[in-house]
C-alpha cells in the first residue's frame, strides 16, 4: 500500500454484501476539514492476480459524452473505462477546437459547432487533459480507468458501486484538485461475499482550492 501524498482526504470505504458472489461498495470522501469531497474519481482495480476476482466483468457501455456549454467542458471531469467511445458535441453558438496532448490520448478536432465528429476512442488508461485552441480558459478532464468499477463522488462525497465480485482490489483515486496528474493508490482491499468492511484513509497533504467557474448569461451559450 502507498500513501496519498498529494491530497488531504479522509476516505471511508464501506463494502456491503449484495449476493453470494458480489458486493456493493460505498465510498465516502472527505477533505481535511471533514467536509464532503465532491468530484473525486475512484476505481477498484483488480490486483495483479486476476484469478482472485470472480469472473471477467464486461466494461460499462456508456454512452459517454463530453459536451461544451457556456464555454466550459460539461462535465468538467468524465470517468470512462478503457475502450470507451466518447462523443464531443458542441452545444455553444460559437465554434470550438477540442484537443489533447496527453500521452493517454492525443487528438484534435478541427473548429466546429454541433455534432460534426464521430466518437473518439480512448483505448489507453490514464488522464486525458482537454483544451480548446480558441478559448484558453476551457479545461476539462477524462480519466480512463482500467476497471469496470469506477465513478465520481457526488456533492455529499459519496460514491456507490454495485455488483462488485468478491476478490482483491487496489483502490485508486484522482481529482483535478490534486497537485499533479498521477493517480494515487489508497489501499488494497478484499471484497468478500456476505461481508461488511470499513476502511478509513487519512492523509496530510493539501488540495488545490476549488476554482470558480465562469458565469455567462443564461441561454446565450457564448
Amino acid at each position: 500500500m502507498t500513501r496519498l501524498t498529494l491530497a488531504a482526504i479522509g476516505l471511508v470505504l464501506l463494502v456491503a454484501s449484495n449476493n453470494v458472489v458480489a458486493a456493493d461498495v460505498q465510498v465516502r470522501a472527505q477533505g481535511p476539514d471533514r467536509q464532503p469531497l465532491a468530484g473525486l474519481v475512484v476505481w477498484l482495480q483488480p490486483q495483479n492476480d486476476k484469478s482472485s476476482v470472480a469472473g471477467s466483468p464486461a466494461m460499462p457501455a456508456g454512452p459517454w459524452v463530453m459536451d461544451q456549454i457556456d464555454m466550459q467542458f460539461d462535465p468538467e471531469v468524465l470517468v470512462v473505462p478503457v475502450g470507451a467511445q466518447v462523443s464531443f458535441p458542441n452545444s455553444d453558438k460559437v465554434a470550438h477546437q477540442v484537443y489533447s496532448f496527453s500521452p493517454a490520448k492525443r487528438f484534435s478536432l478541427g473548429l466546429y459547432r454541433g455534432k460534426r465528429y464521430p466518437p473518439v476512442d480512448f483505448s489507453k488508461p490514464g488522464l486525458v487533459v482537454l483544451g480548446c485552441n480558441i478559448h484558453d480558459a476551457m479545461v476539462g478532464y477524462i480519466y480512463v480507468a482500467e476497471s469496470a468499477y469506477f465513478g465520481k463522488s457526488d456533492e455529499f462525497g459519496v460514491l456507490q458501486l454495485s455488483g462488485v465480485p468478491a476478490g482483491n482490489y487496489v483502490v485508486k483515486a484522482w481529482s483535478p484538485r490534486f497537485k499533479g496528474e498521477d493517480a494515487e493508490t489508497l489501499s488494497l482491499i478484499t471484497v468478500k461475499a456476505n461481508d461488511v468492511q470499513v476502511h478509513t484513509f487519512v492523509v496530510s497533504s493539501s488540495l488545490r482550492p476549488v476554482q470558480p467557474k465562469l458565469v455567462h448569461p443564461k441561454g446565450l451559450h457564448y
